[in-house]
């Protein structure tokens, strides 16, 4: 804040208070600047990268159906209703989901099925290379 005297007249000058506000547009604008820097940089953005529309391609309806593994009550182990044994398990599911270019074995197993025969099938389908198993919540087998 400066002071400049009031000058002229018989009387004692007093000082006149006289705020300069350059500094505090200075100020103002710096902080602004900073804001609108900041401001862009906090964005977040993501890419999406859609597939394209193959318009002359018809889905045959057993490349759209998923790769359904189940266990019944018996622990009998069917890939889409195609009875397996626990060795041909890993090679078969791996071939199914490379036919149908999936990469999700949907997972289904009776109630009475125990606990370790259930996990013992996802084992087999996990040693084949498999990455992403799903649980059905619906029940299939019955």
């Amino acid at each position: 804040m400066g002071m400049s005297p009031t000058g002229g007249g018989g009387k004692k000058a007093r000082p006149n208070p006289v705020i300069n506000i350059t500094p505090l547009v200075d100020v103002v604008l710096v902080v602004l600047i900073i804001f609108m820097i900041v401001t862009t940089m906090m964005t977040r953005t993501f890419a999406l990268n859609l597939p394209k529309e193959e318009k002359d391609a018809t889905p045959n309806d057993n490349d759209t159906k998923p790769v359904v593994l189940t266990v019944d009550k018996a622990g009998v182990i069917r890939a889409n209703q195609t009875v397996l044994t626990k060795a041909e398990v890993k090679e078969r599911v791996i071939r199914m989901l490379a036919a149908k270019n999936q990469k999700t074995v949907f997972f289904d197993a009776h109630d009475q099925v125990s606990y370790a025969t259930a996990v013992e099938v996802i084992d087999l389908v996990r040693g084949g290379g498999v990455k992403s198993i799903a649980m059905l919540t619906e029940p299939v087998v019955k």
